[in-house]
């Protein structure tokens, strides 16, 4: 069912991981898709599949951190297409100092200095693409934004301090960008996952050679092992960001989803 027939989608971190099964996804559904990164080789390996299975887009370059960038990447995509319906940010923006044990660790030992920089970097990555396409959705006279974040947001974990500060702040900020943008009939939804398979995430932690700490492992381990739905792969997550971007979900706003195959429950 191509229920996003007609529609343009922006998704920021769309050249691998997470945001490759998102983007697959809602071209598959219909949309025309904006792949936005900073990798082109990449890119053209996502719009290949894209466009194998009849869809359309096209990749344009930008760093999620910079507001420039994020204006220039959502005018292109007005531009080249008309406007903005769905805006998906799904890149973090600095996922190695993510990773680092300064930054992803017990309390007592982070550099907090590093930890409330990180927080201030990974909500800007989240929110700037989304500040820069609302101009373009209110002429299109609504659209829907559907941030895609760590569980971490939802559920407190050791160690977890700079994830969770990031990602609560994101999941009550979209609540109040539902609110805000309501009124201009522009959605705004949650996606909030944990370990996902082909993510750099999920490569750091299992097939690089010191890519996480033990300790980042070990949880990683517990997480994969004890999933009762089994881990998630990055269309299983995409299939969840297409249906609230499309009007089949549209008196959904404000809600966010755990999709974390009954690992968490809420």
């Amino acid at each position: 069912m191509n229920v996003l027939e007609g529609k343009v989608a922006l998704v920021t971190g769309g050249t691998g991981g997470i945001g490759k099964g998102v983007a697959v996804r809602l071209a598959a559904r219909g949309a025309t898709v904006v792949v936005n990164g900073r990798d082109e080789q990449k890119a053209e390996r996502v719009l290949a599949e894209i466009r194998q299975s009849g869809g359309a887009g096209c990749f344009v370059a930008g760093d999620v951190r910079s507001k420039g960038d994020m204006d220039a990447v959502a005018a292109e995509a007005a531009r080249r297409y008309g406007g903005v319906d769905i805006v998906v940010p799904s890149a973090g923006g600095n996922d190695e100092e993510a990773r680092s044990p300064a930054v992803r660790g017990s309390f007592a030992d982070i550099d907090l200095a590093r930890v409330t920089a990180f927080v201030g970097q990974a909500m800007a990555a989240k929110l700037t693409v989304v500040q820069a396409a609302v101009p373009h959705m209110r002429e299109r006279g609504g659209g829907s934004v559907v941030f895609v974040t760590s569980e971490g947001g939802r559920t407190p974990t050791p160690g977890q301090t700079a994830i969770a500060s990031s990602s609560g702040g994101l999941v009550m900020a979209s609540k109040v960008l539902s609110k805000e943008l309501a009124p201009h009939r522009i959605r705004v939804n949650c996606v909030c996952v944990t370990v996902v398979r082909d993510s750099p995430s999920w490569t750091a932690a299992f097939e690089a050679e010191g890519g996480v700490s033990e300790h980042h492992r070990k949880q990683y381990e517990k997480i994969r092992d004890r999933s009762p739905f089994g881990v998630a792969a990055p269309q299983d997550i995409g299939k969840v960001v297409a249906f609230l971007a499309s009007d089949e979900a549209h008196y959904l706003t404000g809600a966010t989803v755990s999709p974390t195959g009954g690992l968490t429950i809420h």
